[in-house]
């Protein structure tokens, strides 16, 4: 036992006064004169002894009222800990509320984000008005990079909101030192309240800031399984009017139970466009493919949505992309274009191509194309060489069919800047294509999808002669259609956001019979759908990433808007000219997710979508124990779970700063002590 005020314990030597009042009497006699011996018989009996017993025991009372006076104002208290001590001084306090979307799961008392904010309000009652106080939340909002008096802390703390922001335990405790460091008091402590989800722990960090108390307080669900949408993509990187799309959504079943025909709906511009229905196994996972058709070109804005409760934000998932009537192929020709490639793409409505002479070429025209065909260059000047290199690291295609007397050195010194693979002269040997490689996206939907491999009558291209393909030294490269004789006979390089496609034979009947094969119509038509680079489907709030997308910087001098569709929020996006098209970047701005449009004036430029972080979802979240191994194994100083117990923590608090208070029940002895001897002494009297 401990005291607050041990200089009032001197008060003791106030019990010398009944101990003298007793040991010296001070009672004074007086006569009684009896007018009759029968008066006599009127008076008690009583021995001595029990005389000086009653006497005594009123001595006791009154040294104990006394003593549990002076130990009342002493203030005595039990200490609960080592750094239980007396908060007499100032001070700082951080208390980090978890506001992720995870806390909309429901606990014993409700939300887990009700009680955190419950549990924050009795850490600020726990202390004193003047005291100082920080609040922080995963959105590290500048208004709450300061300390604040308790009631504007309150009042703080009913204007937070579940948000999309998600931030590692060491980028909070690193957040509250920050801050705590700077305050010239000597108490700080921080305080973190959250279910502490596995996914979004991440590191504790090595921050060694001595003289700050932490507190962890764990909140616990009754439940921690969700089923929700995790990502979508296409089968095919773009998307046509009047054919059919394949959109491809992954949904994960977080939890013990098994889901049966769960239903997931498609919505395209406001229109439920198609449903199906999906089976998933406890713990399991599913890619569920929905077909559907769009019939007009333009910005699609597209919904997938399932239904699961209690966390709801992640049964909803956005998308954007664009749908385009045409492709524009530019084939770059010296004298006479390459009839085979006429035929193909001559009267094809989809594919619009052009040849142009080399000699009339117009570089600054690159980038309106899509694909670029070098149609049998005799050479390829540098010139043009620089102006394909930066078309392709801008996210354009280019296919290089050589020619019989091609300047191979010309053709290499492009093909070496974009880390291609180059041609080796002529080799007259025979041979034949043996193997296509079926999962490159050149060969996607080429052949039935009940069979699983080409089929085994192919007629593939025979090769009389050829220009070998030496890709030793290059990484990025794949070979797409491979000989006998174990050359390349298509290769494709990824070269930054562009592609580049080499054939290894011209298109003529000297070298191979490529051009009259089945195989020549599906892979140049795909080479030419793949050229055009698609924009992301949609992006993570919450990411400092730039969004690239595929339109032309916007002209005019009004600025580009950022538009909920539908909804009435509306903002002014940084936007940066990268190439064929734009960076655009909203600095945080976004916190909703959905559909928004982008625009200049009065013209749609594209679709943006963002969607709320996945990390949430998995509500699988630490336990106590597994908190205290890494509470342990963690080089952060002064970390430890506070214990309530079903107490309240302003209590739990309470009890830590100042231990456990007996100056209470040394007043009601006191009390009792006086109350007894008042007791006594009327029994004496009577």
């Amino acid at each position: 036992m401990q005291f607050v005020n041990p200089l009032f314990l001197f008060g003791l030597l106030a019990v010398s006064v009944p101990v003298i009042i007793h040991l010296f009497n001070f009672r004074r006699y007086r006569k009684v004169y009896f007018t009759n011996v029968r008066f006599l018989q009127e008076i008690r009996q009583e021995t001595q002894k029990q005389s000086q017993l009653r006497h005594l025991l009123i001595l006791a009372l009154r040294i104990l009222a006394i003593a549990s006076l002076v130990f009342a104002f002493a203030q005595p208290y039990i200490p609960v800990s080592d750094v239980s001590k007396t908060r007499r001084a100032g001070n700082s306090v951080s208390i980090f509320v978890d506001n992720s979307f995870s806390m909309e799961a429901m606990g014993d008392n409700g939300s887990l984000f009700e009680e955190a904010r419950r549990k924050a309000r009795e850490i600020a009652a726990a202390y004193k008005p003047s005291d100082r106080f920080q609040l922080l939340t995963n959105d590290f909002e500048g208004k709450h990079q300061r300390l604040v008096t308790r009631e504007e802390f309150l009042l703080m703390l009913d204007e937070i909101r579940p948000s999309a922001s998600v931030r590692t335990f060491g980028e909070i405790i690193s957040r509250q030192d920050d801050l705590l460091k700077g305050s010239v008091v000597d108490q700080k402590t921080a305080y973190v309240i959250s279910d502490f989800q596995k996914s979004a722990f991440g590191s504790t960090g090595t921050l060694q800031s001595p003289g700050i108390e932490r507190y962890l307080l764990p909140l616990q669900a009754n439940m921690s399984g969700n089923l929700y949408i995790d990502t979508c993509w296409f089968d095919l990187p773009m998307q046509q009017t009047g054919q059919t799309s394949v959109l491809n959504a992954r949904i994960l079943n977080k939890s013990e139970n098994k889901f049966e025909k769960i239903p997931v709906r498609l919505s395209l511009n406001g229109t439920q466009k198609a449903i199906a229905t999906a089976d998933i196994e406890a713990g399991g996972s599913l890619v569920l493919n929905i077909p559907f058709t769009v019939y007009e070109a333009g910005t699609q804005h597209a919904v997938i949505e399932i239904t699961d409760y209690p966390v709801t934000y992640d049964d909803k998932f956005f998308l954007s992309f664009d749908v385009t009537s045409s492709i524009k192929v530019l084939t770059i020709i010296s004298g006479a274009s390459n009839r085979y490639l006429d035929a193909l793409f001559g009267q094809d409505s989809t594919v619009l191509m052009k040849n142009i002479d080399e000699k009339e070429l117009d570089y600054s025209s690159l980038p309106n194309y899509n694909l670029i065909i070098l149609n049998e260059l005799p050479a390829i000047s540098s010139g043009m060489g620089q102006e394909l290199s930066k078309y392709i690291s801008n996210g354009g295609a280019v296919a290089v069919i050589p020619t019989e007397k091609a300047d191979l050195t010309s053709y290499n010194n492009m093909l070496t800047g974009l880390k291609c693979p180059v041609y080796m002269a002529i080799d007259t040997s025979d041979s034949r294509v043996v193997s296509l490689s079926e999962t490159d996206p050149v060969f996607r939907n080429v052949f039935e999808k009940e069979n699983s491999e080409k089929p085994q009558n192919l007629d593939l291209p025979v090769v009389n002669k050829f220009f070998p393909i030496a890709s030793k030294a290059v990484t990025l490269s794949m070979p797409v259609m491979k000989m006998l004789n174990g050359r390349d006979f298509l290769v494709a390089t990824n070269c930054g956001k562009g592609k580049v496609y080499q054939l290894c034979v011209p298109l003529s009947g000297d070298f191979s019979n490529f051009q009259q094969q089945a195989l020549f119509v599906p892979v140049l038509y795909n080479i030419a759908l793949l050229s055009r680079p698609p924009a992301g489907l949609y992006s993570v709030i919450g990411s400092s990433n730039a969004i690239w997308l595929n339109v032309p910087y916007p002209d005019g001098d009004e600025a580009p808007r950022l538009k909920l569709q539908p909804g009435s929020f509306e903002m002014i996006p940084q936007i940066q000219r990268t190439g064929n098209g734009i960076n655009v970047f909203t600095a945080g701005s976004v916190k909703e997710a959905g559909n928004y449009l982008l625009t200049s004036g009065n013209r749609a430029l594209t679709g943006i979508s963002f969607n709320y972080n996945r990390n949430e979802s998995d509500l699988l979240c630490l336990t106590k124990a597994e908190l205290r191994e890494l509470i342990d194994k963690s080089e952060v100083t002064g970390l430890s779970i506070l214990e309530t117990h079903n107490k309240p923590v302003n209590q739990i608090i309470d009890e830590m700063n100042n231990g456990i208070s007996l100056w209470k029940w040394f007043v009601l002895l006191a009390l009792a002590c006086l109350l007894a001897e008042a007791i006594l002494l009327r029994t004496l009297k009577n």
